[in-house]
């Protein structure tokens, strides 16, 4: 291919049933689907770590009643985190919808690596 063509990384649509989808949106509230969150024994809440070496999130299931635990919210047919304190505090700054390419779940926690992302923001409409 030409030198001035990008890959896309993002690849095809997955199956909704099958697929797991995560993502971090400007307000800074990460987003799960339905399927990780039953992968994960449906947490009411979670632990965020972050791995500078590895650039990498991790979410660990986590009693609610823990200091520092995060609440799982019902949205409709997915799940939010209100991840701002932890964003914030690492410098983790997302100006659009990213998408993880390859969260991973083993056992009651999940990994999120930030070098594996795709924008999946909406574009804005001309008025």
């Amino acid at each position: 291919m030409d030198r001035d063509f990008e890959r896309f990384n993002g690849g095809p649509n997955e199956d909704r049933t099958k697929r797991l989808h995560v993502t971090i949106t400007p307000q800074r509230l990460l987003r799960i689907n339905r399927n990780v969150y039953q992968q994960l024994g449906k947490p009411d809440a979670v632990r965020l770590y972050y791995s500078p070496k590895r650039d990498t999130i991790g979410i660990e299931v986590a009693n609610p009643r823990l200091n520092g635990a995060f609440p799982v919210i019902p949205n409709g047919p997915s799940y939010r985190i209100n991840a701002a304190p932890f964003l914030r505090h690492y410098n983790i700054r997302i100006d659009t919808t990213i998408k993880f390419l390859n969260p991973e779940i083993i056992g009651n926690e999940l990994f999120l690596n930030l070098t594996e992302i795709v924008s999946v923001a909406a574009r804005k409409r001309k008025k």
